[in-house]
């Protein structure tokens, strides 16, 4: 048995995937597995994971029909036979020293369920920015429930004992964000998490992530934290989290729907004036908008 189990959920990642995988090939720790699951994909992604199949021997592919992260997530882990559960999906990137470091991690501090690490965010221009900028997290640590429920960890290639998949019934399908909830649920039942400073991996920010989608995102984590109060006999510190986390989601989608409204309403300015002033006049008036500068007097428009 292998002592990692690298699952990669994958739908329509042909752009991506390749990387994904390289990545998990080129780890400097070699007792791993790697199961990638073809959530339903209708471009080349089964056939670019399958091909690395005959060469990888520790590489498997699933194809399923299309059943969303939670689905997936659900068909790699039942698959899996490592000891240690790590979650990657088909958009990021392990960096070479993941694993070992992980692995030499959970050696020194063996009585823990959860282990995560920092990592970076990595932009559209290829440039890296730490998930936790120095001097945050720069210390082993452990987060309690209370904490993850004000805000969760940073989850790309963390790793977990993979008993607790069965032991709170893996993955549910019907729920943004996922991965966030069976956190919630682990820790709620009794997992410890601990936290290694070190950035091993790469979170890949697009426009087009699920992640992207802020307004349900927030709404989601709402809906999550107020169900685990439901579900689970929670203490006073946990109970008071539960409520800080809704105001602070509340707060924000507060904010950001106030961004909205101020955004729609200078795209109809902009097109009215289009129609009083003419083009290259209307052009002028909404750069001055955008810019948020006084209107001067004895200004053309």
């Amino acid at each position: 048995m292998p002592r990692f189990s690298v699952v990669i959920p994958a739908y329509n990642a042909e752009v991506t995937i390749a990387e994904t995988i390289d990545a998990v090939l080129t780890q400097t720790y070699g007792d791993w597995e790697c199961v990638i699951v073809d959530d339903g994909s209708t471009d080349g992604t089964a056939a670019l994971a399958s091909a690395y199949i005959d060469r990888e021997p520790r590489i498997r592919v699933k194809s399923q029909s299309n059943m969303g992260s939670g689905g997936a997530y659900n068909t790699g882990v039942g698959d899996a036979r490592g000891d240690f559960v790590v979650l990657c999906s088909a958009d990021d990137v392990l960096l070479p020293e993941h694993l070992e470091e992980t692995a030499a991690f959970i050696d020194r501090e063996p009585d823990y369920d959860i282990y995560s690490t920092n990592g970076y965010f990595w932009k559209p221009d290829g440039s890296r920015e730490l998930v936790y900028p120095e001097g945050s997290r720069d210390e082993v640590m452990s987060l309690s429930l209370a904490d993850v429920i004000r805000r969760c960890f940073y989850g790309v290639g963390a790793a977990y004992r993979r008993e607790w998949f069965a032991r709170v019934g893996g993955y549910r399908v019907a729920v943004f964000g996922e991965d966030y909830d069976f956190w919630l649920r682990t820790m709620a039942a009794g997992a410890r998490h601990r936290y290694l400073p070190r950035p091993l991996s790469l979170h890949r920010l697009s426009p087009t992530q699920k992640s992207a989608g802020l307004e349900r995102a927030y709404q989601s984590d709402i809906r999550l934290v107020t169900g685990l109060r439901d579900s689970f006999d929670l203490s006073a510190e946990e109970l008071r989290a539960v409520d800080d986390a809704v105001r602070e989601r509340e707060r924000l989608l507060a904010r950001l729907r106030r961004q909205r409204w101020i955004e729609a309403t200078r795209r109809v300015i902009a097109r009215t004036a289009a129609a009083l002033l003419g083009k290259e006049r209307a052009h002028r008036y909404a750069i001055r908008l955008r810019s948020k500068r006084p209107r001067r007097s004895g200004g053309d428009d």
